[in-house]
């Protein structure tokens, strides 16, 4: 169920953050890539000469504002989560590989800034899997009810009785009405006979012919 699901996620995000580890990786550029998803920006990717893991980073979240490119094969020096490959600090040189400038994001400068944020995070995620359990619970409950049967109690009448031919109509107290196969009540006004699922208006005032005696009501 996927309200469970994002229940799960929610859980497990908000319990496992963390501050950030900053771990310095020195190195040399060997590509620096813009990603864009919908013809937006998402993400730069960063490979190291002589290292396999791709960097990540989001430039609109360093301070100063980071340059678009870097230069080829150019000295590099980047800050990760520890246990990530989510870049959090960088620092770039020049051409000649001098005037180092470096650029860092708020959890790198705060460290405690990335638990508070990931928590936060994960409300957005419990508030959705909540709302989706809740509208599974009341279509449960609202389908549940449409398919359970609804049992009608009868009021109390004498049982079928097998009988030769007869006529339908009232017993001589008016209490009962015949309809060919069983006695049935008749309301206390006289005006309406139960049929064995609802009540009908009583169409005859005549008596029922060949009928057995009605049943004695208490």
């Amino acid at each position: 169920m996927l309200g469970l699901l994002l229940l799960g996620v929610a859980g497990v995000t908000y319990f496992g953050a963390r501050p950030s580890q900053p771990v310095e990786i020195d190195g040399t550029e060997s590509s620096y890539v813009e990603v864009t998803q919908s013809g937006a920006y998402d993400r730069n990717e960063l490979q190291l000469q002589g290292d396999s893991a791709t960097y990540t980073l989001d430039k609109t979240k360093f301070h100063p504002t980071m340059p678009d490119q870097v230069y080829k094969q150019g000295k590099i020096q980047i800050w990760v989560d520890q246990g990530s490959t989510t870049i959090i600090a960088i620092t770039l040189y020049d051409q000649n590989d001098e005037n180092p400038t470096k650029y860092t994001t708020d959890h790198y400068d705060n460290p405690a800034s990335q638990l508070a944020d990931t928590q936060a995070s994960a409300f957005p995620l419990g508030i959705l899997g909540l709302g989706l359990i809740g509208i599974f619970v009341v279509w449960f409950a609202v389908a549940r009810r449409r398919t359970t049967p609804v049992r009608t109690t009868e009021p109390a009448s004498a049982l079928p009785i097998n009988v030769g031919e007869t006529t339908t109509g009232l017993s001589p107290d008016g209490k009962w009405f015949w309809d060919g196969l069983q006695w049935r009540n008749v309301s206390a006004d006289g005006r309406n006979r139960w049929d064995g699922a609802q009540w009908r208006q009583l169409e005859t005032t005549s008596l029922a012919e060949g009928a057995p005696p009605p049943p004695q009501r208490s």
